[in-house]
């Protein structure tokens, strides 16, 4: 299969789930991937659930295989920032090794490739030595939020060993991740009204600004160590194992080289007994994704305005629960709220971390896979992995394991290198042939 060529019509197709107007990119992406499982004989059909379809196919099920379960999305973010872009986001572009465009590293790329292992698998005559089952979904970029629904409906015909999803990180071609752990996710926007409307700024001194008391209560939520400063907000958060530690340690990146890599002067790390990369896989956190307020055009407009706005998200560590911070959240906001404005509160997210023991792997399938990862990896990409928790989330590798009791076998394609959700999205051809390699080499020796 030439994957490039396969990326090429798959990347031209804006599936963007987020944008109702460009639901014939959404469709168009199905086509493709409904046209690629029909190449090959492999039963497939899209299944209605949510906003967008999802996209479920099976190989023949032979009794005595291990079934393994491929999940990707082939949703995308928005590419409107388009002017900060080198070439257009939804025409792929070869440069220098690399393809660009939106979504072809985040997750069509990396979900291609191993469409790529089974293409070249069948079509070389040779038989399937596990019995796969695909999902690949068109709401992950919004929260995956009829997600649930398909998996308790399908539970049955998805029923698996272990999933396998390529959809988290890596830090280089010599360097690639096992995924053992993500952080889950609670998303709030906060809205703070005052007076009834708009009022001009000679009103000030008298009255309290929404957009002072909004600052106010956004400071209040952290300590000046940087700790989240919400009661109970740390309870039940598990301790890394020293085994996982040494893992970090093992990465070939310091803080002075990540601070390179991320364009910042500093780090603020809140636990000294943890460098920053420890801080983001083992610590929660609060962030402030967005804040408005007043008056936003060119000049100055005297006001003092009748509400203020921020978008919160708080990224959870085992053993975590969503619910639970959801509700310390909101108790906190309420009572951080001046008693002369009245506080709105709509929850968007709730997932909670996922994290997968390693070490004492329930499935028996799984533990003879993870065998097999060590010595494929380092046949294909020349050294043996690393086992690292993640700092993002995938809502649905969570729902596996609370609705289906399956593991995720997580390994990284994307680097930071590669820019995802950001203008100039790329992923390397090396990396997407190498991973094309692995996942028959995988296939095949399991």
């Amino acid at each position: 299969m030439d994957l490039k060529g396969f990326l090429t019509e798959y990347v031209s197709h804006r599936s963007v789930s987020s944008d109702g107007a460009l639901e014939s990119g959404m469709a168009g992406a199905r086509g493709h991937l409904m046209a690629f499982f029909k190449e090959l004989s492999i039963d497939a059909k899209e299944i209605k659930i949510g906003k967008h379809a999802v996209i479920f196919a099976k190989t023949e099920q032979v009794a005595g295989r291990p079934t393994i379960l491929v999940y990707g999305h082939y949703d995308v973010q928005p590419a409107d920032d388009v002017d900060l872009w080198d070439s257009a986001p939804f025409v792929l572009t070869e440069r220098n090794g690399r393809l660009y465009g939106r979504g072809v590293s985040d997750n069509k790329g990396c979900h291609a490739s191993i469409l790529a292992a089974v293409h070249g698998m069948v079509t070389a005559g040779k038989k399937l030595p596990v019995n796969l089952k695909f999902v690949l979904e068109g709401e992950e970029e919004i929260g995956s939020c009829s997600m649930p629904q398909f998996l308790i409906q399908m539970k049955d015909e998805l029923a698996a060993d272990f999933a396998l999803v390529a959809d988290t990180w890596s830090l280089d071609e010599s360097n690639i991740v096992i995924t053992t752990a993500l952080r889950g996710i609670v998303g709030c926007e906060v809205e703070l009204t005052g007076q009834s409307r708009d009022l001009h700024s000679a009103y000030g001194g008298c009255i309290l600004n929404p957009i002072q008391a909004l600052v106010d209560m956004c400071s209040a939520l952290h300590a000046e160590d940087g700790f989240v400063n919400i009661p109970g907000f740390y309870d039940g958060v598990t301790c890394p194992s020293d085994w996982e530690r040494e893992q970090v340690r093992r990465l070939p990146m310091d803080d002075g080289k990540m601070r390179e890599l991320l364009g910042v002067k500093w780090f603020k790390l809140p636990d000294a007994r943890f460098s920053a990369a420890e801080t983001m896989r083992f610590l929660p956190t609060l962030e402030f994704n967005g804040i408005e307020g007043g008056f936003q055009g060119e000049g100055i407009k005297t006001i003092i305005p009748r509400c203020a706005s921020a978008k919160i998200t708080c990224r959870l560590v085992p053993d975590q629960s969503a619910e639970k911070i959801q509700r310390l959240l909101s108790e906190t906001l309420e009572k951080l709220c001046p008693k002369e404005m009245s506080l709105f509160m709509k929850f968007e997210q709730a997932v909670n971390p996922y994290f997968f023991d390693v070490a004492n792997c329930a499935s028996e399938t799984l533990r003879h896979a993870m065998g097999i990862v060590n010595g494929a990896v380092r046949d294909v990409f020349g050294a043996t992995p690393l086992y690292l928790r993640e700092g993002g989330s995938i809502g649905l590798v969570t729902e596996l394991k609370e609705i289906l009791g399956i593991d995720s076998l997580l390994i990284g394609l994307s680097t930071a290198q590669d820019n995802i959700h950001a203008p100039n999205e790329s992923i390397a051809i090396s990396m997407l042939e190498k991973g094309r390699k692995f996942f028959e080499l995988f296939f095949s020796r399991l």
